[in-house]
C-alpha cells in the first residue's frame, strides 16, 4: 500500500513538471523550439528547488523510515523528443585567437668590407703649406681602420699618383691596427727645385698587395699638397722662406714644421697674404707664430748658421694678426755665435692696437761671424688670441729703400684724439681698417659748420675705429699731426 502511494507521488511530480513546460505562454513553433525548451528547463529547475523537490524528499524519507518498507527505484522519465528540424540549444564559446605583435621585418645585414680606412686629419703639413725648393718635410696623416680586418706589418703605405717628391714608394706599417683603432701614417719628402703647387697621392695595401683607401668604396686616395716658392732674391737670407730649416720648440716641447694651427702646444705656419691688425693685406711671406696656449707660453725657432757681412741689417715688421683683439705678446730677436751662449738683440712688446712695428737692426758688429738667429714670441695676455707675426723677416744689405709703414703714427694719433673727445680709454677703440688716402682740402674731407677749408692735396689715411656699440671714421695726414673724425 505504501509502495503504491510512493509511485503515485512520483508520477504526480513528473506530470507536474511536464505540464509546467507545456503551459508556457504561446504555442512554440519549430523556430522557437530552442527558446521554449530553454524556458521550460528554467521553470522546472525553479519548481523542483522551491516545492516539488522538498515534498518528494520529505515523503520518501517518511516511507523509507516505516518498519518493513522495501527498497525502490525512482521511475525514469523519457524527455519529450524535439522535431527533426530543431537543433537543441547548446551554449557555445567562440574561440578568439590570441593577439600578438607581428614580428618586425628582417633587417638587411650590413656588410663591412675587410679593408677600409677613414681620413681623420692632417697632423702635419696642412694643404697649401709653403716651402722653398729642396726643403725636407715630414707629412703625417691620421687614419682610422673602419674595416673588419686587422692591419699588421704585412700592410703598407704606398704611393699611387702625383708628385712623389723623393719619398719611398712603399712604407711598411710598424704597428698592429685593429678595427676601430687609429694610426698616424708618416712619409718623408723633399720639395722640388721649381716653384709651383705639388700633390702626392697615397693609399694602403694589404698582404696580397691589393690597394685600398678612404671613401664609401675604399677606393679613394689621400694626399699631401704643398706650394714651393723661391726665396726673395733681394734678401741675403730669407728667414720666412726657409722657416722649416729652423729647429722649432715651445714651452710644451719640440714642434713640427709646418705645425698644426689648432695644437695647444703652439705652431709655426708660413702665410702668403696675411691680414694684419691695421686691416691691411700684405703680399710678402709672413711667419705666423703661436706660443703654447697658456699664460707665459712661448715659441722659438733657431735658424741655420749664416755668415754675417758688413752692412747687413735684420729687418721685419711685427704685430698681431687681424681679429685678435686682446693679443699681448713679447717679441725677441737673439743670436748665437758658433754654438756659444744666446745673446739678445732686442725685445718688443706688441698689443692689438692697430700699429705695426718696423724692426731694423744693423748687424755690422757681427760681420764675418757665423751666427744662428733665433726668433721668439711669448704670450703675455689671453692665449687664444696670441697670434703674432713676423712679416718678411730677413737679412738684407743695408736698410730698405722704402720707409717703414708710417700708418702706425697716424693710427695712434687718431685713437687718442677720438678717445679724448669721447672721454674714453683709447685702448677700448679697436682698429677695423686703415687705407691710404689723398685729401683734397685742408679739412681732410670732414666739413664742419663755419669751417673754412683750403683746396690743397694732403696725403694721409682713412682709419675706421670702433667700440662695442659704435663705429668712427678718422681722417689724418701721414704722421697723424692732423686728425678729423666723425661717427659713421
Amino acid at each position: 500500500m505504501k509502495k503504491g502511494k510512493l509511485k503515485i507521488i512520483l508520477w504526480f511530480i513528473t506530470s507536474l513538471l511536464v505540464l509546467n513546460a507545456c503551459n508556457l505562454p504561446g504555442s512554440p513553433t519549430t523556430s522557437d523550439a530552442e527558446a521554449v525548451y530553454t524556458q521550460a528547463a528554467q521553470t522546472i529547475a525553479a519548481q523542483i528547488t522551491q516545492q516539488a523537490y522538498t515534498t518528494l524528499v520529505a515523503e520518501v524519507t517518511r516511507i523509507a523510515s516505516t518498519p518493513g518498507a522495501t527498497p525502490f527505484t525512482l521511475p525514469t522519465q523519457t524527455p519529450p523528443s524535439l522535431p527533426p528540424s530543431v537543433t537543441p540549444f547548446l551554449p557555445t564559446a567562440t574561440a578568439v585567437p590570441p593577439t600578438s605583435t607581428p614580428p618586425p621585418p628582417t633587417a638587411t645585414p650590413i656588410v663591412i668590407p675587410c679593408n677600409q680606412a677613414q681620413f681623420i686629419k692632417d697632423v702635419t703639413v696642412p694643404d697649401g703649406s709653403i716651402f722653398t725648393p729642396g726643403s725636407e718635410f715630414t707629412k703625417v696623416w691620421r687614419l682610422k681602420n673602419i674595416g673588419s680586418c686587422t692591419w699588421d706589418e704585412d700592410y703598407s703605405l704606398v704611393f699611387v699618383d702625383g708628385d712623389r717628391m723623393q719619398a719611398l714608394k712603399v712604407i711598411p706599417l710598424q704597428d698592429t691596427i685593429r678595427p676601430g683603432e687609429k694610426i698616424d701614417l708618416t712619409a718623408d719628402f723633399i720639395t722640388p727645385s721649381q716653384p709651383g703647387r705639388y700633390r702626392s697621392f697615397w693609399m694602403l695595401s694589404n698582404a696580397s698587395d691589393k690597394r685600398f683607401g678612404i671613401g664609401d668604396d675604399a677606393k679613394q686616395a689621400f694626399w699631401a699638397e704643398i706650394k714651393v716658392v723661391a726665396p726673395n732674391q733681394n734678401f741675403a737670407f730669407d728667414l720666412a722662406a726657409n722657416f722649416c730649416l729652423a729647429s722649432w720648440d715651445s714651452s710644451a716641447g719640440d714642434l713640427l714644421c709646418p705645425g698644426d694651427p689648432e695644437s695647444a702646444d703652439g705652431s709655426i705656419v708660413l702665410l702668403e697674404r696675411p691680414v694684419l691688425e691695421n686691416g691691411r693685406r700684405e703680399d710678402e711671406s709672413t711667419l705666423w707664430m703661436r706660443p703654447e696656449a697658456t699664460r707665459d707660453g712661448w715659441i722659438s725657432g733657431v735658424f741655420p748658421t749664416y755668415k754675417v757681412k758688413q752692412n747687413d741689417h735684420f729687418l721685419a715688421d711685427i704685430g698681431c694678426l687681424k681679429d685678435n683683439k686682446g693679443c699681448d705678446v713679447l717679441f725677441s730677436l737673439d743670436y748665437r755665435v758658433s754654438g756659444g751662449s744666446k745673446k739678445n738683440l732686442g725685445q718688443w712688446e706688441e698689443t692689438y692696437d692697430g700699429v705695426i712695428r718696423r724692426i731694423d737692426i744693423d748687424l755690422s758688429a757681427l760681420a764675418d761671424k757665423k751666427v744662428q738667429f733665433i726668433l721668439s714670441v711669448t704670450n703675455q695676455g689671453k692665449a687664444s688670441v696670441a697670434n703674432a707675426f713676423w712679416l718678411a723677416p730677413s737679412i738684407r744689405q743695408g736698410s730698405p729703400s722704402t720707409e717703414p709703414d708710417a700708418s702706425g703714427l697716424a693710427v695712434e694719433a687718431a685713437r687718442k684724439r677720438v678717445a679724448n673727445d669721447l672721454g674714453l680709454d683709447y685702448k677700448t677703440l679697436s682698429v677695423q681698417s686703415v687705407e691710404p688716402a689723398e685729401w683734397r682740402d685742408s679739412c681732410l674731407g670732414v666739413h664742419l659748420p663755419d669751417q673754412v677749408c683750403a683746396e690743397v692735396i694732403i696725403p694721409g689715411y682713412r682709419i675706421i675705429l670702433s667700440t662695442t656699440d659704435n663705429q668712427y671714421e678718422a681722417h689724418t695726414n701721414t704722421d697723424g699731426s692732423i686728425v678729423f673724425w666723425f661717427e659713421s
